[in-house]
């Protein structure tokens, strides 16, 4: 019987795109190639989400491969990144709904400590019973040690639970222990579909 409901952030309940942002930050098409594979695409990125390296380590090592004339716009892309992000506002009814028919609800998310700077803009974010950040962690999805630490820490047993991320992967190894889930991809009636077909009354 499925009790909880355990959501991923990014794609999910928030809009996150990290060369959507860049369009906004910068009109150069070559600045705004480097500073993603730089800064977003590389791998002090995971890192950051890890919770292993710091804002100002990711701005040191950038800069180090990136051309001087960039330099003062990694601190900026770095202090703002997250600025741009919006709600996924669909998904506040959902969260309301699943809240008042008793089901308990997790966000459970790969996000560095900026999290606590946006969190504000987070749909329904009240309705949640748990926060669950990797960067608290040391680790990230779709690491099995990360949600074997997400149910002990809840106490919660893998097959009572159903996972919305927009990850394949992420969902693959939620399903290797146990946990069934959905790979979303912005439809809410799919996803609506998908509880109804796990048990899940909305």
């Amino acid at each position: 019987m499925m009790k909880n409901v355990v959501f991923d952030m990014g794609n999910v309940l928030i809009r996150y795109a990290p060369a959507d942002f860049i369009k906004t930050f910068t009109p150069n098409t070559e600045h705004q190639k480097l500073l993603l594979n730089e800064i977003f695409y590389a791998d002090e990125w995971q890192q950051y989400d890890r919770g292993t390296i710091t804002k100002e380590e990711i701005i040191e090592n950038a800069s180090k491969r990136l051309p001087e004339t960039l330099h003062a716009s990694v601190s900026v892309v770095m202090d703002t990144w997250y600025k741009e992000m919006t709600p996924i506002s669909e998904m506040e009814d959902v969260l309301k709904r699943l809240e008042a028919n008793g089901y308990h609800l997790y966000l459970f998310s790969n996000v560095s400590q900026d999290f606590h700077q946006f969190k504000h803009i987070i749909p329904g974010l009240d309705y949640f019973d748990g926060l669950f950040l990797s960067s608290d962690w040391k680790s990230i999805k779709p690491e099995e040690e990360l949600y074997r630490d997400f149910f002990t820490h809840f106490d919660l047993e893998p097959s009572e639970c159903f996972f919305i991320d927009d990850l394949p992967v992420n969902i693959e190894s939620a399903a290797n222990l146990g946990m069934d889930g959905h790979v979303f991809d912005g439809n809410i009636s799919d996803l609506e579909a998908h509880f109804e077909k796990a048990g899940i009354n909305l």
